[in-house]
């Protein structure tokens, strides 16, 4: 196909989709903004452009939104025009794969990591390394002079070499190690940053310095909660005297007659009554 024929069909394609009626086209007035509209309603709300909202666009849209008693989004659905559907199905789609990519980016990370950790262990735990530590820690005298003293002169050289020349890096990696299990330690301890724990965790490290932060942590800890159990038994036992003074206070008052004549079985009771009463007088 030439280009002339390719230039022609391209021409004819377009007039067709932008006058699919050429009676419509000819007696509908056509609209400047047209174009603008419809790229509007065909734009993408993605989560990006939902967190672009601010409260100045819109009274409900607060940092601290939390809006409760609403009727439930379905039931809405089928009320809201379509193009609002297709926004809220947009936000849906554009939130799954923000999900994904945030899982896909910590499955990354957490490959790192292992791969990290992997080379670390082996750089700690190099076999030629223990190799050279078991030739160090054999104290076993030899000839230098034999061939055979000789060799294991090599070895005894070569092993503190590689010892000397591996121990920064091994210094290093156990820092790091070590900080990461303080970090790790932290989160699954989340009250250690409180100063009730903090400040007397701080202080015993300072006082014995043999100890390690987690073990310091427990000891206050156990510290701490043993005080607070001691206080709420004192609460507790308060709380009862309390009451204890109070219902002897209401069980210790004067009995009052009620007022009034009182009934009688019979009449010979009756007079009983009246006499003791006029006896009183």
């Amino acid at each position: 196909m030439s280009e002339d024929t390719t230039s022609v069909e391209t021409v004819e394609t377009v007039e067709t989709v932008e006058t699919p009626d050429a009676e419509v086209a000819d007696t509908t007035e056509v609209d400047p903004n047209a174009d603008t509209v419809s790229m509007t309603l065909e734009e993408l709300l993605s989560i990006d452009d939902l967190m672009d909202i601010q409260q100045d666009d819109f009274e409900e849209f607060t940092d601290d939104a939390n809006h409760k008693g609403m009727k439930p989004l379905h039931e809405w659905m089928q009320h809201i025009p379509e193009d609002v559907r297709k926004h809220v199905a947009n936000i849906r789609s554009s939130y799954t794969r923000k999900t994904q990519e945030i899982a896909q980016m910590r499955k990354d990370l957490d490959a790192e990591r292992q791969a990290l950790l992997a080379q670390e262990e082996m750089a700690v735990n190099n076999p030629f390394l223990k190799q050279a530590e078991e030739v160090l820690a054999n104290e076993e005298e030899y000839d230098l002079y034999t061939p055979e003293g000789m060799q294991a002169e090599i070895k005894r050289q070569a092993a503190q070499m590689l010892q000397e020349m591996m121990q920064p890096a091994q210094q290093e990696i156990q820092m790091k190690q070590r900080k990461m299990q303080l970090e790790q330690f932290k989160t699954e301890n989340p009250e250690l940053m409180d100063d009730s724990y903090r400040l007397p965790v701080a202080q015993m490290l300072q006082e014995r310095p043999e100890l390690k932060l987690e073990d310091a942590f427990y000891i206050v800890k156990a510290k701490v909660d043993a005080g607070r159990l001691k206080e709420e038994r004192a609460q507790v036992a308060q709380q009862r005297s309390e009451r204890r003074q109070t219902l002897r206070k209401t069980s210790t008052g004067k009995s009052v007659t009620p007022s009034g004549t009182p009934k009688f079985r019979d009449a010979w009771e009756a007079y009983q009554y009246h006499k003791s009463q006029n006896a009183k007088k």
